[in-house]
């Protein structure tokens, strides 16, 4: 049946309204955690800084013979060494890595090196170096690595912002708002931690969400691929996903065959053969980047100790240790990794998941209920593919960050399947539970990281300590913790109280052509 879309500025205020929490969320995790405080953040502002002149470096030497250290092995076998300013050097900031007593007040005071330039290696050499360079020509703007880490983080906010607007707004022009519930709980504390850090993770989850809003719409729209404005939506997102990082690709190309399965393949000829062209740019440039990519892979990327790409050893290794810590990563652990909330805490929001998708295997279609649990399988299998080959060989752990792109449809589909149904009671119950319950989740990653950059973690990870520590704080980021507690605790409301405003209300979505005017089409 046709659908009579909302207003174009109705879209607007909803997707503006539905992203106002995150990007607060993302600004507490700009600000609030210390440079260097993530997952290989200097590594990546070293890469990001060289590639903003467009060095992408030399090797560096391999590891010494008789290392027995072989992620340190694996490690050599990637590094480049770049040349950045002497006062951006990254190299004494991560001194609290994996040192839970130790606060960020161990970081230089001012710039070890303030003037010339600097070779610096960077573990990440090898990574496609497609998205740093914009990262890198603003976060030379810094005075020293805090700024620097601050302005590059930015930019990733603000790229983050538009991926996941972008996504979003499609799924409330077709399917309307209570359809974003898959996005709130897709959406999970390790990405927003991700949209606050210098990383690509970010725009590797997000571009994917994107992706994802089209295949879900496309599933029930399918004049809906020949729309510019949906064009624009895999354009931009499907560019984006494939750029990020290794595994972009596949994760693109998951979600191609699952919409040319669906029936896809006819719109996209079709455009093609009308020589329309937003659908050959649509096609060509994400295809483009893709062989980009291979070819730096191909030119670039030799890791060494490399693990098979299946085996009984690794199969066996994945499920026994590795299932359950994946999950809560990819729920959320923060800092390096060390920053564990409970894995009571992270349930709640896995719960929530596992409840969202449920309710839509009992309520879909044959096809829904056949798509996610083939989405939630191929998840299973790309993620531990993904860890036999390049994790497996040198004893090391999938991250949970690392699978959340490819399981994007999962939550996504599901929410629109539980969006066509009218609303009742259960409904409303439920999203009266995900507005309190997960912000709480949000609240308690943000506390624990805190305090642990602030003033330690005494009785090993995960500790709640004094509750507030902020007259011992050793570290405080600008403005102080008393200003960050209160916009941590203001954005974990606003994002409880939009969820429940947009998610909550009791119409079904976009108005059918046979409906009468008057109706919210929202």
């Amino acid at each position: 049946m046709p659908v009579t879309q909302p207003p174009v500025a109705r879209v607007r205020r909803i997707t503006a309204l539905f992203l106002l929490p995150y990007l607060l969320l993302g600004l507490f995790w700009v600000f609030a955690n210390p440079p260097t405080a993530a997952p290989d953040e200097n590594d990546h502002l070293v890469k990001a800084l060289a590639l903003g002149h467009l060095d992408i470096g030399v090797p560096a030497p391999l590891a010494p013979p008789g290392t027995t250290d072989l992620g340190q092995v694996r490690n050599a076998s990637i590094t480049r060494i770049v040349e950045i300013p002497a006062r951006l050097s990254p190299d004494a900031y991560p001194c609290f890595r994996f040192l839970p007593r130790a606060t960020a007040a161990c970081q230089p005071a001012s710039p070890p090196v303030p003037e010339g330039t600097l070779a610096v290696a960077t573990t990440l050499g090898a990574y496609p170096p497609f998205l740093y360079p914009p990262v890198g020509l603003v976060a030379s703007l810094g005075t020293d690595v805090p700024s620097a880490t601050l302005l590059a983080r930015l930019v990733v906010l603000a790229a983050s912002m538009v991926l996941l607007g972008l996504g979003c707004a499609h799924l409330v022009r077709w399917l309307g708002v209570r359809s974003l519930v898959g996005v709130a709980v897709a959406v999970t504390p390790m990405a927003i931690f991700c949209v606050g850090s210098l990383t690509t993770s970010a725009v590797e989850i997000l571009g994917a969400l994107g992706v994802a809003a089209v295949v879900t719409v496309y599933a029930r729209h399918p004049h809906s691929l020949r729309e510019p404005r949906t064009l624009t939506v895999v354009l931009v997102c499907g560019t984006a996903l494939v750029l990020s990082r290794q595994l972009g690709v596949v994760s693109l190309g998951v979600f191609t065959l699952l919409l040319l399965a669906l029936g896809g393949w006819r719109e996209i000829l079709a455009g093609l053969r009308e020589r329309s062209r937003m659908m050959w740019a649509t096609v060509v440039v994400p295809l483009v980047a893709a062989v980009a990519v291979a070819a730096w892979e191909a030119g670039y990327d030799h890791p060494v100790l490399l693990g098979p790409w299946v085996s009984a050893d690794s199969l066996d290794r994945f499920v026994r240790t590795l299932a359950v810590p994946l999950v809560d990563e990819a729920v959320g652990q923060f800092g390096w990794l060390d920053v564990r909330p409970p894995t009571a805490v992270n349930l709640v929001w896995f719960a929530a998941a596992v409840a969202l998708v449920g309710a839509a295997l009992v309520t879909g279609d044959r096809r829904d209920r056949l798509v996610l649990v083939g989405l939630v399988a191929l998840g299973v299998v790309v993620s531990y593919v993904t860890y036999s080959r390049a994790f497996y060989g040198v004893n090391a752990g999938l991250q949970g960050r690392h699978i959340l792109p490819i399981l994007s449809l999962v939550p996504v589909w599901a929410g629109a399947v539980l969006a066509r149904r009218r609303p009742s009671g259960p409904w409303r119950a439920g999203v009266a539970a995900l507005a309190v319950a997960l912000p709480l989740v949000v609240l308690v990653g943000f506390y624990l990281n805190a305090q642990r950059y602030a003033v330690g973690l005494d009785s090993g990870l995960g500790g709640l300590g004094d509750l507030w520590f902020v007259p011992q704080a050793q570290w405080a980021p600008p403005l102080g913790w008393t200003f960050w507690a209160v916009e941590g605790v203001a954005a974990a409301v606003v994002l409880g109280a939009t969820w429940w405003r947009l998610l909550g209300r009791t119409t079904v979505g976009p108005v059918t052509a046979s409906q009468r005017g008057g109706s919210d089409p929202s």
